[in-house]
């Protein structure tokens, strides 16, 4: 008796290896997503933003990206002791202006080399809801813990997502003629305004994202909101507040994502790269004993051996660490 209704994603026209670029921009599920990426060490830049929710703010940031419009001074604003900008999120800022505008900046400029070059482009919307700044006139990325008497709220429309994103990629596409898009839907829920406004966004992106697909060459759908909600559909796979998709919901999209993505031979390292990565991880009963000494050795010489063969792999903390426990080892 088959328990529930599985997804299964078609592959997409292509395959991700580690000789490509990647670049993600959008929501919290997007640095998930991003962080799967990078711990299996692909060439990926994760939000440099921080994390950017609706439609505007991740054109608006691609729109700088492409065009060079780094951030100066005046673009900053202090709250809390703390200068911000409202595009980024909170973790750039910094209680000295110069320093927040530099942390923005670096980051900017790390941002801006990887898209001119990126084979693929990960874009996540988290929600349709576009919030404005109402003093300065500006709509925000972030809202900084800011009082919401200061914000107006909207819904960006489907018509509306689909001209910024249009626009957006196609300047994207102007300066890298060769970047692929990839969508996705955010599955975490935003229900601080209710369950149908939560609905009616979500409707909003996913029709957006299908006519986007549709109308644009070389740019795709990847289902993780429907593998969350649909297929797995169960509150045993998020979090403590019921909103975000936990540690087995992320995996089983990432695995999924896997399938669509990869071919054999990237699976294949895949697994090499994830034993390394978990014996980085273990914690050892007796860390100075002849059978840890011998894990130790064995997997060092692993990720040289990986390293060996594939040279666009880094494993430097990974072979710090066993080091580290191997002198330990000698020397006790």
């Amino acid at each position: 008796m088959q328990l529930r209704a599985v997804l299964k994603p078609n592959r997409l026209p292509f395959s991700i290896s580690h000789h490509d670029t990647l670049l993600t921009l959008g929501s919290c599920f997007s640095e998930n997503i991003g962080e799967r990426f990078g711990n299996y060490k692909f060439n990926i830049v994760i939000n440099p933003f921080g994390q950017q929710y609706n439609p505007h703010s991740i054109a608006n940031g691609l729109h700088r990206l492409v065009t060079n419009q780094v951030y100066i001074s005046e673009e900053l604003f202090e709250f809390a002791e703390q200068f911000h900008n409202w595009d980024f999120h909170s973790d750039y800022s910094d209680s000295n202006r110069e320093g927040a505008l530099e942390n923005m900046n670096q980051s900017f400029r790390t941002a801006r080399e990887q898209l001119l070059k990126a084979n693929y482009l990960f874009i996540t919307f988290g929600t349709a809801h576009l919030f404005r700044h109402n003093e300065s006139a500006i709509d925000v990325s972030n809202c900084h813990k800011i009082s919401g008497s200061q914000f107006s709220k909207r819904y960006l429309n489907t018509e509306e997502i689909v001209a910024l994103m249009t626009n957006a990629i196609n300047e994207v596409r102007k300066a890298n003629p060769t970047c692929k898009i990839i969508f996705t839907v955010s599955p975490v829920r935003y229900l601080a305004f209710g369950f149908e406004e939560n609905n009616l966004s979500k409707a909003y992106l996913i029709s957006a994202v299908h006519e986007l697909c549709s109308s644009l060459s070389e740019t795709y759908y990847f289902p993780a909101y429907e593998l969350v909600m649909d297929d797995l559909r169960d509150y045993r796979f998020f979090t403590e507040d019921f909103l975000h998709p936990n540690r087995m919901a992320t995996q089983y999209v990432w695995e999924n994502l896997a399938n669509t993505i990869f071919n054999d031979d990237t699976k294949s390292l895949l697994i090499e790269i994830d034993k390394v990565l978990s014996a980085a991880n273990h914690r050892p009963r007796n860390p100075l004993s002849n059978a840890h000494r011998s894990f130790l050795t064995k997997f060092l010489k692993l990720a040289e051996q990986l390293e060996l063969s594939h040279p666009y792999l880094n494993f430097n903390s990974e072979k710090a660490l066993f080091n580290n426990g191997l002198q330990q080892i000698s020397a006790s």
